[in-house]
């Protein structure tokens, strides 16, 4: 068991990782203002709980498990879909995959990344918004490297199905 962190440096990992946790609330919600819904009450918890981080993961891995934590309890309580941005997202809110999707191909694999099971999107959002490993979003997402993989796998058929690509062995299974 790793040594008690202390509240400045909690203080402090929370100034470093919060632009990457609030990035991926935006993938998560495809909206601002949820988004930072989302990251303040994933902030209160870390400030509440902040003493329960055992370091067994890193501190940035812990903090991403808070914010998909969080939001699994809003889609639950909710019972929504998660919204498709509106088109022309501002040059200075837009991200790689945000400018990627401006046009139509773009928009149907939103769609379709819109409309996956909650475990595959937040493997897809993590590996290809967020750009983690499948060893870290396994972490984030408190799984193993071999549901990542197959998750993502799951992911990839149902956007090739969604928006008419012939992705391989899609008509083996």
């Amino acid at each position: 068991m790793a040594e008690p962190i202390g509240r400045k440096n909690v203080d402090r990992l929370v100034v470093e990782h919060l632009p990457r946790a609030l990035r991926f609330a935006r993938r998560l919600t495809g909206d601002d203002n949820t988004a930072e819904d989302v990251v303040q009450e994933a902030l209160c918890r870390i400030l509440k709980r902040w003493r329960s981080y055992r370091g067994e993961a890193s501190f940035g891995t812990w903090m991403m498990q808070i914010v998909v934590n969080v939001d699994r309890d809003r889609r639950r309580q909710q019972r929504i879909l998660v919204p498709i941005p509106p088109e022309g997202v501002a040059a200075s809110q837009s991200q790689p995959v945000e400018e990627a999707a401006a046009g139509e191909l773009g928009a149907r694999i939103r769609l379709a990344v819109d409309k996956l099971p909650d475990r595959q999107r937040e493997v897809a959002l993590l590996i290809w918004g967020e750009g983690a490993s499948t060893r870290e979003a396994a972490e984030i997402l408190q799984s193993s490297e071999a549901n990542v993989y197959t998750c993502l796998h799951l992911a990839r058929k149902r956007i090739a199905r969604a928006i008419g690509i012939d992705y391989p062995q899609l008509n083996r299974s």
